[in-house]
């Protein structure tokens, strides 16, 4: 009798098969919320830093003009200098690059310009561009 009293406590002691599936599925079903949620932030700060970026472009764009009295011909040119004067950008390529790793567009005709990022899914002319001539 005493024997099996032992082998009950140590059967006791221990998490079923069931108990463990159990467990395991609950940390799946929240780690699957988890993991959801960060993506919805983590696209919601890349189109922040698109916005932000369309408009440093827009502006840099703006002091290229001012300081040259003429538009530039390319987005690189921003990010040129010379031996006088540093580059309107700094950052290299990376600078005119949005967050999707996308060279944004820059339209112009005449004084009249806009930049332009494809947005997340890299396709220009679709719904989730992001221009510098529209607000959100």
């Amino acid at each position: 009798m005493k024997q099996s009293c032992k082998i009950m406590e140590a059967a006791q002691r221990g998490f079923t098969l069931v108990e463990l599936l159990v467990v395991v599925a609950i940390l799946g079903i929240l780690g699957t919320i988890a993991i959801q949620n960060v993506k919805a932030h983590i696209d919601k700060a890349n189109e922040t830093a698109a916005r932000a970026t369309v408009q440093a472009v827009n502006e840099a764009v703006t002091s290229y003009y001012i300081k040259n009295k003429k538009m530039p011909s390319s987005l690189a040119q921003l990010t040129e200098g010379n031996d006088d004067d540093p580059p309107i950008l700094e950052g290299g390529d990376k600078a005119i690059n949005d967050p999707w790793d996308n060279e944004l567009r820059y339209e112009q005709k005449g004084k009249r310009f806009v930049v332009i990022s494809a947005g997340p899914d890299g396709e220009f002319g679709t719904e989730d561009d992001i221009r510098s001539d529209k607000k959100k």
